[in-house]
């Protein structure tokens, strides 16, 4: 077992996966999630303005080992099994990431969508390792007896960075045009950085053979920093596009406005394409930066007294202190399509792809696709995400929101049955929402003050106005109607002058009067 000490003491795997919360990220109504996967959603969205409150997510994914039998209410009461090693002969990883959502807040409005956010994300990725490699690590027994081991490794790569980031969103309609709407938005993010630590085996081969080890060719490298607040600043920026095709005509759409009536218009499919988290950010506090190449023939390793007395030896070493390390994003590109089905159920699917490589410094997005199907209204929207991650690894997940609060899965067995376990993730928010824009409001009449005397005193009084019915007249407008009809005498009164009537008038008074006095 020394000898797998020796080769791999600077080598871990852990890989962790930047989780998309794909159960909410393309909701309609929750923008203060969705704007990170695809920036231009903050336009047109079906909420006014949310404000998110607190909010995180943790997820955990590997196939480099399981749970057996795992159930989340065993493990609550004590009765955890040890995690044990899988036998399939690939390539392992381990994916883990962790993030914190500081205050976020979207308005959309007329053809705009703006924001802003704080959020702290920790983020490992490692992969390409082999599985005799892990295989020797966790069970030293299986090769024991194995006389001969051949090495052919490339990219093994371990790295973890964590940061926090602050943020602008904005978006605009960029395009209408009778049923077809197209939007754009992008963010701009300033960074903090806290710590990296990157290693890269670029290449090592060779064999061993009882305690002879030949490395005919060893490269790689690592960089890394002491943890610590603001050790590293930087700059990221994420841009998307989103394709509509609407239920109706929007030459004269506005979002929450009262120029198109406060109306909403639907659509019937969505196309969004995305790049997120392109960005870098430059460490330059307590940092170290080490490479490695070169050969080298150990006849007994059992001799050997320190891996320093080995890479001393053998190989051309480099080593640098407190010079800057440029680390990279998880840049990835992304697809998003959404399908209205009606009745306020909708069909999703996103596809996520990183961009960088495992020689790049910093972390690697991992890939994957999902299929979501969705019921959301107003107050109440449920989802079941299908992820493959890496394209190959199904989970089920489910997420619920009630008005602003969300509670999400990746991996929903584990909550209702036992089963071998290779992933487990949770996320929640709490946020404030306006659905509608205040403006848009129908405003009831007030009542108005009146002061009325009441003995030596005056009281005021509320007097609410009368709601007068469309057909009600008034009693002016009752008196000033006149009816006509269709034939009328000529010879009435109809048709005679004001002079006549107001002498026919005088007549009757006077006739009256003198009849009174008689």
């Amino acid at each position: 077992m020394k000898r797998f000490t020796i080769l791999f003491s600077l080598l871990l795997f852990a890989n962790v996966h930047a989780q998309e919360k794909l159960g909410i990220a393309n909701s309609n109504y929750y923008p203060i999630s969705s704007i990170f996967l695809n920036p231009s959603s903050s336009v047109d969205s079906r909420t006014f303005a949310q404000l998110n409150l607190v909010g995180a997510n943790a997820y955990f994914f590997t196939n480099q080992a399981y749970l057996p039998n795992f159930s989340v209410w065993q493990s609550l009461k004590g009765s955890l099994a040890a995690p044990t090693l899988s036998t399939l002969k690939l390539k392992k990883f381990f994916y883990s990431n962790i993030s914190v959502d500081a205050p976020i807040g979207v308005v959309s409005y007329d053809e705009w969508g703006f924001g802003f956010f704080v959020r702290g994300r920790a983020e490992i990725d490692v992969r390409n390792v082999p599985f005799e490699l892990t295989n020797a690590l966790l069970n030293p027994n299986s090769v024991a007896n194995t006389k001969r081991v051949d090495i052919n490794y490339k990219n093994l790569k371990l790295s973890e960075m964590a940061w926090v980031e602050y943020g602008l969103n904005i978006g605009k309609i960029v395009h209408r045009d009778n049923d077809v709407m197209i939007t754009a938005g992008a963010n701009v993010k300033y960074l903090t950085g806290i710590n990296i630590f990157y290693a890269n085996l670029g290449r090592l081969d060779g064999f061993m053979v009882d305690t002879f080890i030949d490395l005919q060719k060893m490269k790689g490298r690592i960089r890394m920093n002491k943890p610590g607040w603001n050790t590293g600043s930087g700059f990221g920026l994420e841009a998307g596009i989103t394709y509509k095709k609407m239920k109706g005509w929007i030459d004269s759409y506005y979002a929450h406005s009262k120029k198109s009536g406060c109306k909403y218009v639907d659509y019937k499919y969505k196309i969004g394409v995305s790049l997120i988290d392109l960005g870098y950010i430059k460490f330059k506090t307590n940092t170290l930066k080490g490479d490695i190449d070169g050969a080298a023939t150990i006849n007994n390793y059992e001799e050997v007294n320190s891996m320093q007395e080995v890479m001393e030896g053998n190989f051309n070493t480099s080593l640098e202190v407190n010079r800057p390390i440029w680390a990279s994003l998880p840049t990835a590109l992304s697809v998003q399509g959404d399908v209205n089905l009606g009745k306020n159920f909708y069909l999703n699917g996103t596809a996520i792809a990183g961009v960088t490589t495992a020689r790049t410094t910093g972390v690697q997005r991992g890939n994957l696709f999902s299929i979501t199907p969705r019921y959301e209204r107003r107050q109440i929207e449920v989802a079941m995400p299908l992820t493959f991650q890496r394209f190959v690894y199904p989970q089920l997940g489910f997420a619920f929101r009630y008005r602003s609060f969300v509670l999400g899965f990746d991996n929903v067995f584990p909550l209702f049955i036992k089963k071998d376990t290779y992933g487990l993730n949770a996320y929640f928010n709490l946020a404030i929402s306006l659905f509608r824009n205040p403006a848009c409001r129908e405003r009831k009449s007030k009542p108005f003050i009146q002061k009325i005397k009441e003995g030596t005193q005056f009281i005021l009084h509320k007097i609410k106005p009368k709601k007068q019915k469309k057909n009600d007249l008034n009693i002016e407008d009752k008196k000033k109607k006149v009816v006509t009809d269709d034939c009328p005498d000529l010879t009435g009164p109809d048709m005679m002058d004001k002079k006549e009537k107001k002498k026919e008038k005088r007549g009757l008074f006077k006739r009256k009067k003198s009849i009174e006095d008689k």
